[in-house]
């Protein structure tokens, strides 16, 4: 529970969208989603969480290809909120830039990286939240 009382109900288990190659969702039916995800939290941490998962996700459709899974989840062992986006890798992959979203993700978390596997890349990032 927030300190207002306020239930959060995002799961240890977490939740998963998951967009299919074909499928091409608007933000406005991401943000839709999340929202209904958070549904209960704090607008201040919202609004975080969505530019978090926004950077995230757009980096995954622009530097790589579906299937891409936004995924939430919270660890309430260390009370954080995880973030992460998978997506299968592009062939050929010059690296991480830092770019403005990196930067944006790198200010909001309390820690983000990249995790890299034969057929899939994740990117995840954790919030911390008072």
């Amino acid at each position: 529970m927030d300190e207002d009382g306020g239930s959060r109900p995002v799961t240890p288990e977490s939740v998963a969208l998951v967009i299919e190659e074909g499928d091409a969702p608007s933000d406005e039916e991401v943000a839709r989603w999340l929202a209904d995800q958070l549904d209960g939290w704090l607008d201040r941490d919202r609004v975080v969480i969505g530019v978090v998962v926004g950077e995230l996700l757009d980096n995954a459709r622009r530097y790589a290809s579906p299937p891409y899974v936004v995924r939430l989840g919270v660890d309430e062992v260390r009370e954080v909120l995880v973030v992460a986006v998978r997506d299968a890798p592009l062939t050929r992959f010059d690296g991480w830039d830092r770019g403005a979203g990196l930067l944006l993700v790198d200010a909001l978390c309390s820690r983000w990286g990249v995790l890299a596997k034969p057929g899939s890349t994740v990117v995840w990032a954790e919030l911390v939240f008072d």
